[in-house]
């Protein structure tokens, strides 16, 4: 199994939530092209309540002149890598499998995956600060996240059959922020 860990920054700062109005929120869509193949990345809102479900996903749409095409990637083709920008805490998805293959129809639905905070598997509790331990005790108890002002980088990787690129690696960025 192969994961990324969770890393958090050393910091004793006590979070302020009034800081959370100092950030303006420039993306709750983004998305990038390489070849036939188009990524997605969507929040469904600028700014979310403590408590709400926050609503993420990646999308990869292929609209090349083949009627479908299979891509290889690991358990997901997308992935999800969450920062709180205020106190500077990293959220990393976690890869489960690897080997995995999908097929895409031309102009058809797109191949999906929505944010699931259980993919977040491992906690590093060595050199970790208390703070950033609290942080993620709440961050992954209930629907919603803490507090915050938030940026979400999405990637995908992928590698297409019958295909002259040999890897797609595409990515895109949104932002939202979780108020009280």
């Amino acid at each position: 199994m192969v994961s990324f860990l969770i890393t958090g920054c050393s910091s004793s700062e006590k979070f302020d939530s009034s800081e959370i109005e100092k950030f303006d929120v420039k993306n709750i869509t983004d998305k990038s092209t390489q070849d036939y193949f188009t990524f997605r990345l969507v929040s469904e809102k600028e700014q979310y309540k403590v408590g709400e479900e926050v609503n993420l996903y990646g999308q990869i749409l292929y609209n090349g002149d083949k009627e479908k095409v299979i891509i290889h990637h690991s358990s997901s083709a997308i992935f999800f890598n969450v920062r709180e920008e205020i106190r500077g805490y990293e959220i990393d998805y976690a890869v489960q499998d690897i080997g995995t293959s999908t097929t895409l129809n031309r102009l058809g639905k797109p191949y999906g995956a929505k944010y699931d905070k259980s993919s977040v598997l491992n906690i590093p509790y060595d050199n970790t600060s208390e703070d950033y331990l609290k942080f993620m005790e709440e961050f992954l108890k209930g629907d919603g996240f803490p507090p915050g002002y938030y940026t979400v980088k999405g990637t995908t990787d992928f590698s297409a059959e019958g295909s002259e690129q040999e890897r797609y690696n595409l990515e895109a960025t949104i932002d939202f922020k979780v108020v009280e």
